[in-house]
């Protein structure tokens, strides 16, 4: 066993949107030992300009590469999409950006018609269209923007009539277009999908894409040989730059609490 394959992955988000990544990652590789870093103090970036995106994601790598970590992923699209390169400059660790869930979303649809519901930034780099045309240059993409949902969600909204009130305005597009595969573009969309499934009536399917982005991270464990080999369950450590209280009730119904700490940080 070398020093390296026993270091922790690590995981950051805008805030606690990427719990919902690390739930996934957690599940997949349950040996693996992981660091989270929810930067909430400075929630929401998807209406951010790009320089302040970068910078932001830039200044939570390089925290997280201190602790050390042996692998990084940036669970936010919206981090993913401005400033992914910036990041992989800045730290030596492998970093893997959140995948789209594209490819899942083109294989689930009949029409060939996919819906992407995502931040102003992400939709704004068309980043889905992009890589949806190179896989099917017939597929159709209607990019939804959300600028008010992962904000919403950051707050603790996830089953109120502030939260249905901006996803039935932000779903009507997507239902007059009876548009039948949705791609979930923003990692802290996953926490309201019940909700979202409520109000299409099924007559919509949720692509999550944390799942497609748990293949990457295999695909680079395994070609670097970084998995742990240790037997028992890994460990989970969260840190928040704000309020812990959303983030301790989100990964407390989830997480393995048992191997969970979680507290506060400065960046």
């Amino acid at each position: 066993m070398s020093d390296v394959q026993q270091l922790p992955i690590g995981v950051f988000d805008s805030g606690v949107g990427g719990l919902s990544v690390l739930k996934v990652l957690q599940e997949q590789f349950p040996n693996e030992d992981f660091i989270y870093i929810g930067d909430n103090a400075n929630n929401p970036v998807g209406n951010r300009s790009d320089d302040e995106i970068t910078y932001l994601a830039c200044h939570i790598a390089e925290a997280l590469e201190k602790q050390p970590v042996k692998l990084m992923v940036i669970a936010c699209n919206t981090f993913t999409v401005v400033a992914l390169d910036a990041v992989r400059e800045r730290v030596s660790v492998p970093v893997i950006g959140v995948s789209q869930g594209v490819k899942t979303a083109i294989s689930q649809s009949k029409s060939k018609t996919i819906g992407i519901m995502a931040t102003v930034a992400t939709v704004n780099s068309h980043i889905h269209k992009h890589v949806a045309l190179e896989v099917d240059h017939e597929v159709l993409v209607w990019e939804q923007p959300c600028p008010e949902l992962a904000g919403l969600i950051e707050q603790g909204h996830l089953d109120d009539h502030f939260v249905r009130d901006v996803c039935t305005e932000y779903l009507e597009p997507l239902l007059s277009r009876e548009i039948e595969v949705v791609v979930l573009g923003c990692t802290h969309f996953p926490f309201v999908q019940p909700l979202l499934e409520e109000l299409t009536s099924g007559r919509i399917q949720f692509i999550d894409p944390a799942f497609e982005t748990s293949e990457l991270v295999r695909r680079r464990l395994e070609g670097k040989d970084l998995f742990n080999p240790q037997k028992t369950a890994g460990t989970v450590s969260l840190y928040f730059t704000k309020d812990i209280e959303l983030g301790d009730k989100l990964s407390a119904s989830f997480l393995n609490t048992s191997r969970r700490s979680i507290e506060h940080i400065t960046l």
